[in-house]
């Protein structure tokens, strides 16, 4: 009788075909299929993310930018210098000004080949005393409130050598007012009169009493007239 015996070699492939026999039998008795192992229980093996976080922010950063608002300069108001005030001249100090005054045209003098002439009166209705000097610019005025004739600015002024007058409350000074050489047709009644107070200090003109005797025209050439004397207690 021959014994066999079996090389290293075939004990270990009869072993491999005895477990893999015992492996299809038991999946056979349970019925559930073999599972796959993860990549990531393998020994050695290492998981890689599908994305890197410094990749995932750097989309981010792509996709919503920020915006950066520019910075705004508001213009900063420029103020309007303040005028000064013109100092006024010194024959000026201690004038009375328009506001302070009133004019009253008393009455007419004229007849026809005549100048005409307002006797009129300046009245202080303030109630602080002021002062009148010199020869006031004057004007006539036609009933529809249209200056007719100036004597022109020039007229208004004071020298140093005219007399003051002090005027109180109620203080008056008195002018005359002449008209003369008017060659054109008869303005509009009621003639009234006006006056300048000197250093632009104001203006004032007189209600009409009634209709003015109109002034005769001694020179159709030339340009009707107007001047006033002093102003004078």
């Amino acid at each position: 009788m021959t014994i066999s015996i079996a090389r290293p070699s075939e004990w270990r492939r009869a072993a491999l075909g005895v477990g893999i026999a015992l492996v299809v039998a038991a999946c056979s008795a349970t019925g559930a299929s073999p599972t796959a192992t993860p990549l990531s229980s393998v020994a050695g093996a290492t998981a890689t993310p599908a994305t890197s976080p410094s990749a995932s922010s750097a989309l981010t950063a792509i996709s919503s930018p920020t915006d950066t608002a520019l910075p705004t300069t508001t213009p900063k108001a420029t103020s309007k210098p303040t005028p000064k005030p013109t100092p006024l001249p010194a024959l000026a100090i201690g004038l009375c000004t328009g506001s302070q005054l009133k004019l009253t045209l008393d009455y007419w003098i004229g007849s026809s080949g005549n100048p005409s002439y307002a006797h009129v009166h300046l009245a202080n209705v303030s109630s602080a005393t002021c002062n009148m000097r010199g020869t006031p610019r004057s004007q006539i005025v036609s009933g529809s409130g249209s200056v007719i004739v100036d004597s022109g600015s020039g007229s208004g002024e004071i020298s140093t050598g005219d007399p003051v007058w002090t005027l109180i409350p109620n203080g008056v000074v008195y002018s005359i007012i002449e008209w003369d050489n008017w060659c054109k047709s008869a303005p509009k009644q009621k003639v009234t009169v006006a006056v300048y107070v000197p250093f632009g200090l104001g203006r004032l003109q007189a209600k009409a009493p009634g209709d003015a005797p109109i002034a005769n025209c001694s020179s159709s050439g030339s340009k009707s007239k107007v001047a006033a004397t002093q102003w004078n207690p």
